[in-house]
């Protein structure tokens, strides 16, 4: 019997050996983990925290780690990376795939989805109900279209300020150790890093990933012996903190800084919507394998490391990353961090290209060139278009924020929403198409929706000190967006509207109105005169045309 169509894209996607895996698991240190692994260099620095005591530490230390277990290793790693559309990844991916099981009339002009045969679920069920205001309900189908696109425009929006953050972040270091350092010097040298970061876009996301991964795996075993060291000479006992007690006794205590403290915390999570968007430049596998394996190990004993020595030295919050560094390894770590605050921006540079190839493919985009720089994975793409428009508008936010703090301020304010996005389309897919139980949606939505809810509620604080500049940037890509979709609508019903049907075609070539200046021609062209008259040129004839 011959396999399906769903079943030969299922064995494409599963065709990808052990080993093949474990070497694209590698690479995803290098493309996908950067911001998430090196989010460390700038976390405790905002909290604000005048005299913290133990408890304070200990609680921060315990809102990061639940953070990373819940959203980031059983939400993002073993929930969200199940959602997605034949490898691909991200918001756009999400809405594909239900495209493809519903029946949406508000879906791409361009493309048809008919891969799979459309499921018809027990009556009066959840399933059911949702399916039918889905299929039937046209606000509803706009309303999903709209939303998509409103957490497509958020990442990208986001996403630029990453590269600047990352790389000032790093190179902030120097004055650590040399207070004297003026700014405009660490604005410039981030400033070229950032440019030779976009020139090297070109050579592809496996090469990109060769080059970058061997400094993220420096980075996790240098941060992480340094988190293992200074928690054995500062502060053993700091994994006590893993426990939640001491997350409920600091927001109880706190009460309106702990509340500040979700904000600037969520700093440590910002990259973990990168893992989704990032899909189609590897598979499942290698990200679950890679984020399991050695990123989330890594972090957890990073920042326990950090808290630890905050204990003692409660003054240094607000550089801790780099005063909680041996002084035997301050130029080593310096380098290295330089190095992975380069690899930092790649996540949300290849996140981008994927999710406008999506946005192109399904009508919401305007077109743009698409690179595939891969014979192997067909979602390692380069688009210079928008890899040259990131470099100006990343350019652009370093020369006018200038310093670390400030673009902390507004980083994460809106990706934060785009996760809260991510739950919803999820819980959806959860519903209509894997048919999971209604009470584990619930409980899904209730968990992962409260988090980054609360979440989303406390990095309102930031719009007044810069937070509005991702929001615009947003914006301005909504508005793209949606022209682009409307126009393209209008387009498609028009040509829906005033079709040739095959009788009519039929008929009107019957006719004795036909010209035929040449016989067998090797190619032809057909053209309606004023007269409607249909004339059938042969190339030759048709350049001799043009030529006169």
């Amino acid at each position: 019997m011959e396999s399906t169509l769903e079943e030969k894209l299922v064995k494409k996607t599963q065709s990808f050996s052990r080993w093949q895996t474990i070497v694209m698991a590698y690479q995803t240190l290098g493309v996908v983990y950067g911001d998430l692994g090196t989010s460390s260099l700038y976390v405790f620095s905002p909290t604000n925290i005048t005299h913290p005591d133990e408890d304070d530490i200990l609680g921060i230390f315990s809102l990061i780690f639940w953070g990373l277990t819940l959203i980031g290793l059983i939400k993002y790693t073993f929930i969200v990376l199940q959602a997605d559309d034949h490898g691909e990844g991200g918001t756009f991916a999400v809405y594909s795939l239900l495209c493809r099981h519903l029946n949406l009339s508000q879906a791409s002009s361009n493309h048809q989805f008919d891969e799979y045969p459309l499921a018809h679920p027990p009556k009066g069920t959840v399933q059911q109900f949702a399916r039918n205001l889905l299929e039937r309900n046209r606000s509803v189908q706009k309303f999903l279209i709209i939303f998509v696109m409103v957490g497509t425009s958020m990442v990208i929006g986001d996403g630029v300020l990453n590269p600047a953050i990352s790389v000032l972040s790093a190179i902030q270091g120097i004055q650590s150790k040399n207070p004297q350092m003026s700014t405009d010097f660490v604005v410039f040298i981030s400033t070229m890093i950032l440019i030779m970061l976009f020139l090297m876009q070109k050579y592809g996301t496996s090469k990109v990933g060769f080059m970058f991964s061997p400094i993220m795996v420096a980075w996790f075993l240098l941060t992480g012996i340094v988190g293992a060291y200074n928690i054995f000479v500062y502060y053993p006992k700091v994994l006590k903190g893993l426990s939640p007690l001491y997350l409920f006794h600091f927001f109880g205590k706190s009460q309106r800084l702990g509340w500040t403290m979700f904000g600037a915390v969520f700093l440590s999570l910002t990259g973990l919507e990168a893992m989704f968007a990032d899909l189609g430049h590897f598979n499942k596998g290698s990200i679950q394998l890679g984020f399991t394996a050695v990123v989330y190990p890594a972090l957890v004993i990073t920042y326990a490391g950090q808290a630890a020595y905050l204990i003692k030295h409660p003054e240094d919050i607000s550089d801790a990353f780099y005063k909680s560094t041996p002084k035997a390894l301050f130029w080593p770590m310096f380098i290295v961090s330089t190095l992975a605050s380069i690899v930092t921006s790649q996540g949300m540079i290849t996140a981008t290209f994927s999710i406008i190839r999506q946005s192109v493919a399904l009508d919401c985009f305007p077109p743009v060139k698409i690179v595939h720089t891969s014979k192997v994975q067909e979602g390692q793409i380069y688009s210079p278009e928008v890899n040259y428009s990131l470099m100006v508008v990343c350019l652009a936010i370093l020369l006018g924020f200038r310093s670390q703090e400030n673009i902390g301020n507004a980083y994460g304010v809106v990706v934060i929403w785009v996760m809260l996005m991510t739950t919803f389309l999820v819980a959806l897919v959860m519903i209509v198409i894997w048919n999971t139980h209604f009470l584990l949606v619930l409980s899904f939505l209730m968990v992962f929706g409260f988090m980054e809810g609360v979440f989303m509620i406390a990095a309102m604080d930031k719009l007044s000190k810069g937070g509005w500049v991702p929001f615009g940037i947003s914006a301005l890509l909504l508005v793209i967006m949606l022209s682009w979709y409307h126009g393209r609508q209008k387009k498609h019903k028009y040509e829906l509207e005033n079709k040739v049907s095959v009788d009519t075609l039929n008929a009107f070539l019957s006719t004795a109105r036909i010209y035929r200046p040449c016989h067998n021609p090797p190619l032809s062209f057909l053209f309606f005169d004023l007269n409607t008259k249909l004339y059938l040129y042969s190339l030759d004839e048709l350049l001799n045309i043009v030529r006169e």
